[in-house]
């Protein structure tokens, strides 16, 4: 693991000293911590509904996605001003929710509503919409190089062969289905598994795909974008057990959802330095007790590196250009949905290594 110097007075007072969020230090087997620090957060205009899907441009804005409100707003490069910039609606360009925005090739985005895609040129104007259906939770997206989309998820309908799998790529022309592949959940009701399937992914600097499954834990490596040379990093049920999939599914006047208080993988990226972290959101089985996080590192060949409880529960979403991670959270303190940027550290335990770094 790469460990960036930084001034000597911060190595001397850790990650707590220099601001980073640390709840618990790092067993005696972890020989690195995790460190979260926001560098500007924002509460929207006039608040935050659901954030769902953040993206940051270029020139430092970031696109943040309202699922209630069907809207996306801008956030200046410094966290300081914002503004709408799409809205709900029917026409071109116009939402109905959102869940996710995402890097496009030729520097554009794409944006993923209820309907399907949203495409924007690198100048943030609409380009074209394309329409998808079909998936019962869409709890991970990336766009492929070649334009395609690939949809992490469980599959609406029980007699589907799609049902069997977790991972879907999609045409980036008409939204139709090419190919699926990795596992669905096992579990004895069909429910939880079109539910729960799936989890987090993200691109690999190869061009291959991390698959992090919501529960248990597990990270799998394929080689490319359409399910080949699996490789399953590691798996480890005492970080997030299968069962907690029996604490995801609720039975509600109109049909079966996804409850938010149960454990699970929400993000996994590939650091610079080839390893890879993953974020845990952790709800307690008192559910009024409130969620916090546990962030990890596991290392190119299966070794968790750090696993470091979090106080605070970011929903983080997506890694920016500069090498930071854009993230919502629910503040105790205004009683309101925010978005942040964070800067993420990874510190040696060892005091002869050097201090924390940026990651």
């Amino acid at each position: 693991m790469t460990i960036l110097s930084r001034a000597s007075a911060l190595r001397a007072l850790g990650l707590a000293a220099a601001g980073f969020s640390i709840a618990a230090q790092p067993t005696a087997a972890q020989s690195f911590q995790v460190g979260v620090r926001e560098i500007w957060s924002a509460y929207g205009d006039p608040g935050w509904g659901e954030p769902r899907g953040m993206l940051q441009w270029p020139d430092g804005t970031v696109w943040v996605g309202d699922s209630q409100a069907s809207e996306v707003w801008e956030i200046s490069a410094d966290g300081a001003e914002s503004r709408r910039v799409l809205r709900e609606g029917e026409g071109p360009g116009e939402l109905e929710g959102v869940s996710w925005i995402l890097p496009y090739r030729d520097g554009g985005v794409v944006v993923v509503d209820a309907r399907g895609f949203l495409f924007f040129g690198a100048d943030k104007r609409f380009v074209r919409q394309v329409k998808m259906g079909a998936f019962s939770e869409r709890v991970g997206m990336v766009a492929a190089p070649d334009g395609d989309l690939v949809v992490s998820g469980g599959f609406r309908y029980e007699d589907h062969d799609l049902a069997r799998y977790a991972v879907h790529r999609i045409d980036r022309k008409r939204g139709w289905h090419v190919k699926s592949w990795h596992p669905a959940a096992g579990h004895r009701q069909w429910e939880t598994v079109r539910l729960t399937s799936g989890g987090p992914i993200a691109l690999a600097s190869d061009g291959g795909l991390w698959v992090s499954d919501a529960a248990p834990f597990r990270i799998t490596r394929y080689s490319d974008l359409k399910g080949g040379g699996a490789r399953l990093l590691i798996e480890d049920e005492d970080v997030v057990p299968a069962s907690e999939r029996d604490r995801a599914v609720t039975y509600r006047p109109g049909g079966y959802s996804v409850t938010t208080g149960w454990t699970r993988s929400i993000f996994v990226h590939e650091m610079e330095d080839g390893n890879v972290l993953n974020v845990v959101k952790a709800w307690p089985e008192d559910v009024a007790e409130g969620a916090s996080g546990e962030w990890l590192v596991v290392s190119p060949d299966g070794r968790i590196l750090a696993r470091t409880p979090v106080a605070k529960a970011y929903d983080v979403q997506s890694a920016t250009p500069d090498g930071h991670y854009l993230a919502a959270y629910w503040d105790d303190g205004s009683l309101q949905m925010a978005v942040a940027k964070l800067e993420v550290a990874v510190a040696s335990t060892d005091s002869s290594s050097g201090g924390p770094g940026r990651r």
